[in-house]
């Protein structure tokens, strides 16, 4: 895998059924939001892959947690699913990608693939969306008190999702 990091992204899931369409919601979200929808069709593919692999070994009864992460490094879009499931076989890459299993930072394994970044693009290159020094753009109750959504807020996100299905 390349070595320096631009950006980082990752989801908790379980690993049950519907952790792939999570998965597939996931990248579109963040890919999207990096200006990258050129490769939204191939990462969705590998991601739901990754995860998929690691959903149909799992146990349905006591299904692990798995932690599927996206990053920008070098020249390339690397799609990581972090588990705790022994004996997998290494990922099978589909043309145009590099795939592989490593341990990972927790214990366990991540399973990899790598993306390249479309149009000879490199990492530093990608539009970012930028943030503020905030995570939220609520303010925290001091009082203890529940803060209510934003109504306008709540609608652009149903909007924006309604928008993906299909």
């Amino acid at each position: 895998m390349s070595a320096r990091t631009s950006q980082v992204d990752d989801l908790r899931l379980v690993a049950q059924p519907n952790a792939v369409l999570c998965s597939e919601l996931f990248v579109r979200l963040i890919l999207s939001d990096w200006s990258l929808r050129p490769l939204l069709d191939q990462a969705k593919t590998a991601a739901a892959g990754l995860v998929g692999t690691l959903v149909d070994a799992a146990d349905p009864k006591e299904p692990p947690f798995l932690t599927l992460r996206l990053r920008l490094r070098s020249d390339v879009l690397v799609i990581e699913v972090d588990h705790e499931l022994d004996g997998l076989p290494v990922p099978t890459p589909a043309p145009g990608e590099r795939t592989g299993v490593a341990p990972s930072e927790t214990g366990g394994v991540t399973f990899w693939c790598e993306l390249p970044l479309p149009g000879g693009l490199s990492a530093g290159q990608v539009q970012l969306p930028r943030r503020g020094d905030r995570r939220t753009l609520v303010d925290e109750p001091v009082s203890g008190e529940p803060v209510g959504a934003d109504p306008e807020v709540l609608e652009r996100l149903l909007s924006r999702l309604s928008g993906w299905s299909g």
